[in-house]
């Protein structure tokens, strides 16, 4: 039997991930938090498996994570929950900060912005990736060849077709003769 939450446990993880600052990153964080490690209602493993499954999904991976877990949880009505719960703040917020920006529009403060805030949400959104990243991240050749086409488009000035075509040409003269076993 699958574990479940109550309604309203439903509701404010998801208010909770819906709060969380930083965006996709921060809010993933919390939902690993609330529901993997406090509550112990996923393994590691199932949440891991539905976080790709959510980036697969172009709606938005938390909102994508927001419907699956409401509906695992609660079915249909549970999706409406989650769902609702992760974007009850972020409707707020943006309709309060359109109405503070429209009057601090023309006032000084609105250039502090610049400097106080977005330093403190680049540092939530990097430690947040880095504590999901932490068991993904595995050293691979394909990490040592994608960093490779990072160098050789910012460093020598490529583009980024040129890189893949001269991958493609590589791989054609590497592998060419190989045949794969059934």
């Amino acid at each position: 039997m699958t574990p479940t939450l109550a309604y309203a446990d439903l509701f404010q993880v998801f208010l909770k991930a819906g709060l969380a600052f930083g965006g996709g990153p921060g809010i993933i964080a919390v939902l690993e938090e609330e529901l993997v490690s406090k509550r112990r209602l996923l393994t590691r493993d199932e949440f891991l498996a539905s976080y790709a499954l959510g980036r697969m999904i172009p709606a938005g991976t938390s909102a994508a994570m927001a419907v699956g877990f409401g509906y695992r949880f609660h079915g249909v009505l549970g999706t409406f929950v989650a769902l609702g719960a992760l974007l009850l703040p972020g409707v707020i917020l943006t309709i309060l900060f359109t109405a503070a920006f429209a009057a601090l529009q023309s006032s000084s403060l609105l250039g502090m912005l610049s400097v106080t805030l977005l330093p403190a949400a680049t540092a939530f959104i990097l430690l947040a990736a880095l504590k999901l990243g932490k068991d993904v991240f595995r050293p691979s050749f394909d990490l040592v060849l994608a960093a490779g086409a990072f160098a050789a488009v910012l460093v020598f000035g490529l583009h980024p077709a040129q890189i893949l075509l001269g991958g493609g040409l590589l791989g054609i003269i590497t592998f060419r003769g190989r045949e794969s076993s059934p």
